[in-house]
């Protein structure tokens, strides 16, 4: 077994690992044993400049097994400084993965794992800190080898059975004492990362807005791809959400927003990424998620007809993308409905997944890919592996109309599923 100490490593963008530890003392250690300063900050956010993000550990939900060797992670989102989504492939030794299966098969959830470890004895003794904005330096096409992003590896991460990923989440309840995985920097491969500036908590925006609504108003169409861009550039790009994601059906409409009650939420279309083959014909889809009405960490597992597991293949063999489907049908009409219901819906006898397939899509300046061919998957072929509403991830043109209306910020600890 790797030896790891408690570590903590500190950084922001533009400012060095040595400037940037000299906080308040910590009692973290480092690979070397070293006492660094404690951790400062990672940066602020591009719709509340003021603000800087605290630096975190994170936690992953394992949606799936890709083979012997890789399973599929997701980052079980948060608010700030966790407003990104970001996948990885995982690699897993072999005493690994059949931890991993045996806990995928009495798991009454997604299985999960921490970047916190905890003995058998249920003692915390390690804690991986990074901060989001970083990923493509750490795990991407930014990596160097010997960086000061080395020390955070070898990472012991805790398991966790039955984590309550939609609502409270409390890491420490579901861990499975003793029971971690050891990984190295080489044994994550990013596999997809987007910056999600609106992903905002609501009452800090309220005040932002409150405060100056010309200069909050002005960054709100953007659409930055990191969290300092420059206007200039952040203004130039595509979002999803402009681009696809609000094509809608007026006439139909979803529950309302839990921070937003007095806003309409149509039903709209949704995008998902098909990450990999899970199962004998059976693929992994991940929403595509962004602000109101799409603000859901939804996953699902759809068994595919031959036919079209052939068109997913074709469009993953075709582009370093990754393949997506989005609910336009071949007549050039859309399939809309509320992500809200998704479990609802395929609870029942009638209701059809329908969409196209796209290759060479680029997902961050939102660019839709070619069309490959279009597919069905009815209700009995489609399994809900999660659908986590994401309550602070708002429009925050139609909170910026509910502050002009005298709206008050709700109070989350009324929602179980706040954050």
């Amino acid at each position: 077994m790797k030896r790891m100490l408690i570590l903590v490593l500190c950084w922001a963008v533009s400012i060095s690992f040595s400037d940037l530890c000299r906080a308040q003392s910590d009692d973290a250690h480092n690979h070397d044993g070293t006492h660094p300063d404690g951790p400062a900050n990672c940066g602020s956010n591009y719709m509340l400049p003021g603000e800087i993000a605290r630096l975190g550990s994170h936690s992953f939900m394992i949606l799936g097994v890709e083979n012997e060797s890789h399973i599929i992670a997701e980052h079980r989102s948060g608010t700030p400084p966790h407003n990104y989504q970001y996948l990885f492939r995982v690699r897993l030794d072999p005493a690994e993965m059949n931890e991993v299966k045996a806990l995928m098969k009495v798991a009454k959830t997604l299985p999960a794992f921490t970047t916190i470890y905890f003995d058998a004895n249920g003692k915390q003794l390690d804690r991986t800190f990074f901060c989001n904005q970083d990923l493509q330096k750490i795990f991407g096409v930014g990596k160097k080898t010997g960086d000061a992003y080395q020390k955070l590896f070898p990472i012991r991460a805790a398991l966790q059975e039955n984590p309550d990923h939609e609502g409270g989440f409390e890491i420490e309840k579901s861990v499975v004492p003793g029971k971690f995985l050891t990984l190295e920097r080489a044994d994550f491969e990013l596999t997809m990362v987007r910056y999600l500036p609106a992903y905002l908590a609501q009452d800090l925006l309220r005040k932002s807005i409150k405060k100056n609504p010309a200069a909050a108003l002005a960054l709100f169409k953007d659409a930055p791809l990191y969290f300092n861009e420059s206007k200039a550039a952040a203004s130039k790009h595509k979002s999803y959400m402009n681009a696809d994601g609000l094509r809608a059906d007026a006439r139909r409409t979803c529950p309302k927003n839990y921070y937003l009650k007095s806003t309409v939420v149509p039903e709209t279309i949704h995008t998902f990424m098909l990450m990999a083959e899970i199962e004998p014909q059976t693929v992994l889809a991940v929403h595509l998620y962004d602000h109101a009405p799409q603000n859901f960490q939804t996953a699902l597992k759809l068994k595919l007809s031959p036919e079209a597991l052939a068109l997913y293949r074709a469009a993953k063999s075709a582009s370093d993308s990754l393949p997506l489907l989005q609910t336009r049908l071949a007549d050039g009409g859309f399939q809309t409905f509320c992500m809200e219901d998704i479990r609802k819906l395929v609870a029942t006898k009638d209701f059809t997944l329908k969409g196209t397939i796209y290759r060479g899509s680029v997902i961050d300046d939102y660019k839709l890919g070619s069309a490959v061919g279009t597919l069905t998957v009815p209700s009995q072929d489609i399994a809900v592996l999660v659908n986590r509403r994401l309550e602070s991830f708002m429009n925050p043109i139609e909170v910026a109309a509910d502050v002009k209306r005298g709206g008050k910020t709700q109070s989350a600890a009324k929602s179980t599923s706040a954050y």
